[in-house]
């Protein structure tokens, strides 16, 4: 007699593992949809989930983090660290509302599954020749190689994102003249020790002429004038490392040129910087990890 038909017999249920446990959870907290890529797989078990809302989003956090479940972006560019265990891939491509803000200064809120060829439509000159399909999660999420200092150039001008503690924070301006303050405490912790590195002697090393050698853009806290600091330009290029991106707050801005990746493999101090902005946005290992380049 084959067991699940013994257990039906018997009154019993079959065992259910962990991971089929993580995905029932998940399935019935979540609005959107989930499918399941097997427990079989190179790497271990994998699923994609296709959300609906932020609260998708938040139930995967929570669920990831008790079940120890990789959350990671689906599409996002790496090269990323193998994951030996399981992983949920996230894809926003469901998110996809845009709307122009009012004022006199245009201004467009975007979800993260908006394609870059809504966002050329609607007016948003940096967005056009970019890959029309391309949702702007992975946008953000790309290598950014606008000049040092320079990250205003992107137009992005505040990021709505969850931390990996689930924690939700607004990034954007930050100095004298800004009034939105940062109302987490997760947030008010991890920005002066994100300054203290921009200080340091690695993010010094990490910056050769107009070119920035780090994944994570920490020389926004050390733009060019006449930029400020904002603190959403520390999420371009984080290759869904660092958090979750909600939605994003554009500005046009003219196609500016971007450098060409570094000929050589970022260097002792940039690897080092980098290990350091990833565990203070990320200490218990949440989302996905950045190969270093040997």
């Amino acid at each position: 007699m084959q067991p699940s038909r013994r257990a039906f017999l018997l009154g019993r249920r079959p065992a259910q593992s962990p991971w089929a446990a993580f995905l029932q959870r998940l399935g019935l907290l979540c609005q959107g949809s989930v499918r399941d890529l097997g427990e079989s797989g190179e790497g271990g078990p994998r699923a994609v989930l296709v959300p609906t809302r932020d609260a998708d989003v938040a139930h995967a956090r929570v669920l990831c983090a008790e079940y120890r479940v990789l959350l990671a972006l689906d599409g996002a560019e790496g090269p990323f660290e193998a994951a030996p265990g399981p992983a949920l891939r996230v894809d926003p491509s469901a998110m996809s509302g845009l709307v122009r803000l009012s004022g006199d200064v245009p201004r467009w809120r975007a979800q993260p599954g908006v394609p870059l060829a809504a966002l050329a439509a609607a007016g948003l000159r940096q967005f056009a020749g970019q890959p029309g399909a391309m949702t702007l999660a992975e946008w953000l999420a790309a290598p950014a190689r606008w000049r040092a200092g320079q990250c205003a150039d992107s137009g992005v001008l505040a990021v709505e994102a969850m931390l990996a503690d689930g924690i939700e924070e607004t990034l954007g301006p930050f100095g004298e003249a800004d009034i939105q303050p940062l109302r987490s405490v997760t947030v008010q912790r991890l920005v002066p020790a994100l300054f203290q590195l921009a200080s340091g002697g690695d993010a010094f090393a990490t910056r050769d002429g107009e070119r920035w050698l780090g994944r994570y853009r920490l020389d926004a806290l050390k733009p060019e004038a006449p930029a400020t600091v904002n603190l959403a330009h520390l999420l371009l290029g984080h290759g869904g490392t660092l958090a979750w991106v909600q939605s994003v707050t554009l500005a046009g801005a003219a196609p500016a040129p971007q450098l060409a990746a570094a000929a050589e493999p970022p260097g002792l101090a940039t690897t080092r910087l980098d290990s350091r902005v990833k565990a203070l946005f990320d200490p218990d290992g949440r989302f996905p990890l950045f190969r270093k380049m040997e």
